[in-house]
């Protein structure tokens, strides 16, 4: 059963997911964050569902007159998070445990805020746009980054495959509120917050685009796969039907034959 005191609609949970975020963060590399951030010297920058707090150090060390805070909800991922800021000596990040949809912290304080990969999970999402805009200053910026149809594109078309991940992920949108489709969407969301000056930019995920075979990139499939295991026992209606679903998958989106692609929007509004 999954553990109670992690959060229920996030259910990619496991004791190998700190590690997952890592590497899946170096996967990405920082090129293309740190360029949609447009960080200056001495920004104050919040990073929002922060996980394993790989691009929270990557933002520490291109603003080291500045102040970064990774917040998450998870203790796992916030002991993983400190001890690697800790060996990387980086005095100007710090993380600290906190919700979304209730910031702690005041008004205005931040220059810049931050989220990847966070607002799809969170059912209350407008509401989780607006405490980020909450805690930015005027002028600031809020940037968000998330996937569009993710897992869920692929030639040659296996039916079957399609069909099953096409349930899956209609589940978790029922059962859990996760928005597969969350990336085209974050403009209107900006700008029904209040956003002005908006930017919008989308680009292959790097991560999990490409022809199967990648070492790496299997191993990342193959991890989350594992982890949602009991949630996809439950959309399938058993233990068993669910190791097949999940054997199919990984071997269609392992195959090196068969190309994967998925878009990542980045999408930044200024608070007026």
């Amino acid at each position: 059963m999954a553990d109670p005191a992690f959060n229920p609609q996030y259910v990619i949970h496991s004791d190998q997911e700190p590690l997952r975020l890592e590497r899946q963060a170096r996967a990405y590399g920082v090129d293309d964050d740190l360029r949609h951030l447009a960080l200056q010297p001495g920004d104050r920058v919040l990073d929002a569902g922060c996980g394993a707090g790989t691009i929270s150090r990557s933002i520490a060390r291109a603003v080291p007159r500045g102040n970064v805070v990774g917040l998450d909800r998870e203790p796992r991922y916030l002991d993983f998070a400190r001890r690697q800021a800790a060996a990387e000596g980086l005095s100007n990040l710090r993380f600290e445990a906190g919700d979304l949809l209730k910031l702690p912290f005041d008004d205005h304080c931040f220059d810049l805020t931050w989220s990847k990969h966070v607002l799809q999970w969170v059912p209350e999402r407008e509401r989780a746009l607006a405490e980020l805009c909450r805690v930015t200053r005027p002028g600031g910026r809020v940037v968000c980054c998330n996937f569009d149809r993710f897992a869920l594109a692929h030639w040659p078309v296996n039916v079957r495959v399609q069909a099953e991940l096409e349930q899956w992920f209609g589940a978790a949108q029922r059962e859990l509120g996760f928005d597969n489709d969350l990336g085209r969407k974050l403009p209107s969301m900006f700008k029904a917050a209040g956003l002005t000056d908006l930017r919008v930019d989308f680009i292959p995920d790097r991560s999990f685009c490409g022809f199967g075979g990648d070492a790496e990139r299997h191993w990342n499939w193959e991890t989350q796969f594992n982890s949602v295991m009991p949630f996809t026992t439950r959309v399938f209606g058993g233990e068993q039907a669910a190791r097949d679903f999940t054997s199919r998958a990984l071997q269609l989106l392992n195959d090196p034959e068969v190309f994967v692609y998925c878009t990542l929007f980045y999408v930044a509004g200024t608070v007026p």
